[in-house]
Order: C-alpha cells, then sequence, then structure tokens
C-alpha cells in the first residue's frame, strides 16, 4: 500500500490553502498529513533556526528527517490520494520542485494564487494578529532585505513571496501541464464549492462529496488592543500562569480555551492597505502579473487596480 504523498497543495502562502487543506481532508478517498505544513522538502535549504519574533516556535514544527516525514503518514487505509499542504514549497521552488519530482515524479500539484498586494498585506496582518509583528506595514516593507539577512522565516519576506511567475514557470515546467492545477484566490471566494469540485476531479476521486465549509481558516485581522492579544496570544504570558489554572479547575479546558477564543476574536478588526503602499506594490509586481497572465493563460487585470 502506497504511504506517501501524491499530490501537493504547494502555496501561495496566505492564498487559501489552510482552507484547501481542512476541506479536502473531509473527502473519504483523500488522506491529508494530521500536520498541515510539514515543510520537509525546504528544511534542507533553509537556515536553523530562524530569527524572527516567534520564529523559533515555528521552527519546532519543521519535520526535517525522511523517517519522521514519512511517519505522518503511517495511518493512511487504502485512500486514493495522500496529500499535504506547504505553502512555503513554492517559494523555494528552484530547491523544492526537483526535489519533489525526484521523490514522486508522478505527483499531482495543486497552486492556489491571490493578488500578490493582497497576499503581502494578508501576510503582515496575520503576523500581527500573533504579536510578532510590531511594525508598520510601510516600515516592515522597507526593511525586508535586512530581514532577509537576519534570517528571518519565508513569512516575513512580504513582497519576495508575491512574484509568482517563476515560481509557477518552475513547476509547470517540471511536473508539466497535465498534472499541475493553477487556481486563484477570487475563484475560491466567489465560488468555493465549484474549486473545490475541479480539484476533485483533478485528482481524480468522487466529485459528488461536499465538504462542510461553513468555517473560514486563518483569518487574518489585525488586533484593536496589541496588548491584549499579546496577553490572549502567548502560552506562557505571565499572568496567564497564575489565572490559567484557576479557569481549568473551575469551568474546565473546553471552556477556557472557548473563552479565550472569545476574546481574541472579538479584539480584532479588519484594516485596509494605505492606497499610496497599494499603488507602490502593484507598481512593483506589474510585470511579473503581466508574465503570469500569458503564463496561466488568466485575466489578471483587477490585480492591476
Amino acid at each position: 500500500m502506497e504511504r506517501f504523498p501524491n499530490f501537493f497543495i504547494v502555496g501561495a502562502a496566505k492564498s487559501g490553502t489552510t482552507s484547501l487543506y481542512h476541506y479536502l481532508n473531509q473527502h473519504p478517498e483523500i488522506y491529508m498529513s494530521p500536520l498541515k505544513e510539514p515543510k520537509y522538502f525546504s528544511s534542507s535549504v533553509v537556515r536553523f533556526p530562524h530569527s524572527g519574533p516567534g520564529d523559533i516556535e515555528v521552527d519546532k514544527r519543521v519535520i526535517k528527517t525522511w523517517n519522521n516525514y514519512v511517519e505522518l503518514f503511517s495511518s493512511v487505509s487504502g485512500e486514493k490520494r495522500i496529500g499535504e499542504a506547504s505553502p512555503d514549497n513554492l517559494y523555494f521552488y528552484e530547491h523544492v520542485a526537483p526535489l519533489i519530482k525526484q521523490t514522486n515524479p508522478g505527483a499531482k500539484i495543486i497552486i492556489i494564487l491571490r493578488n500578490p498586494t493582497e497576499r503581502a498585506f494578508s501576510a503582515y496582518t496575520h503576523l500581527v494578529k500573533y504579536g510578532r509583528e510590531t511594525l508598520s506595514f510601510e516600515e516592515a516593507l522597507e526593511i525586508e532585505e535586512q530581514r532577509k539577512k537576519d534570517n528571518y522565516e519565508f513569512i516575513w519576506f512580504y513582497k519576495d513571496v508575491g512574484f509568482y511567475y517563476s515560481q509557477v514557470k518552475r513547476y509547470l515546467n517540471t511536473f508539466g501541464e497535465k498534472n499541475i492545477r493553477v487556481y486563484l484566490y477570487d475563484d475560491f471566494i466567489k465560488n468555493p464549492s465549484g474549486l473545490i469540485r475541479d480539484i476533485y476531479e483533478f485528482l481524480e476521486v468522487n466529485a459528488n462529496c461536499f465538504p462542510d465549509m461553513s468555517t473560514k481558516h486563518n483569518v487574518s485581522l489585525i488586533p484593536k488592543n496589541r496588548l491584549l492579544q499579546n496577553f490572549l496570544s502567548e502560552y506562557d504570558h505571565t499572568l496567564k500562569k497564575v489565572f490559567r489554572p484557576l479557569f481549568l479547575n473551575t469551568i474546565g479546558k473546553e471552556n477556557t480555551e472557548g473563552l479565550v477564543n472569545l476574546f481574541k476574536n472579538k479584539n480584532l478588526k479588519r484594516e485596509s492597505i494605505m492606497p499610496k503602499t497599494k499603488r507602490y506594490l502593484i507598481k512593483l509586481y506589474r510585470d511579473d502579473i503581466l508574465g503570469l497572465k500569458d503564463l496561466i493563460k488568466r485575466d489578471l487585470s483587477n490585480w492591476l487596480e
């Protein structure tokens, strides 16, 4: 029995990969890695430990050995498709695409792309939400190159991750068009069930299964109060060490976590990118978007507006 991935959701980060993972995981003919982002294939090309705030916790979850990677799929029990979703596999395309090909030449690849300007801001708000990013978006964009030199984890590279043309081209050249599906985040938002059905057909599993899509996963919002969000998010916060046992003993673990999540959600709000910054990013990505448009044969004109 095959116990190794035969399809990969490779990215892009903050483009809906988490939702795809959860929806596909509900299909009876699909087995998804219990760890959503193993990052095994990129682990041999990045330098550990990363140095950005909170990066060390992310590093702890990375699967770095073949045996540990294969162990993720030890519970496969006859599923037709076996998959995983590591969005950094798209960003580290030069190293990862040939490595996946070498390991499984017939693998099917799923790529979902988001307007790179929106994606960059979403990645930023994601890190703000968890108290890791403390700069303004504009300040963070200015020091991106320094963060690269300082060996931050790839999620911090708000601009660089959005240059999709070379990333997608390498996967197309490596696996061939018949083994690649490139989707747009816009399609996912407008018609999620249609996109999921198309993925089922691509993976050659029963397309008449309809997952529960009522939950939105990994939504990036900005905290109204950063100090409160840091308190709610940091497990080892001094005050939480004092009060957590009291709540656990009084209302139980499930109710305690529910209360924390309630306050987290109430403390979040949507925030928009500044018009000047948006214009700057659109100009930055323009040539790459035009190249990508021809490569994947999709109208991307709304990305330039």
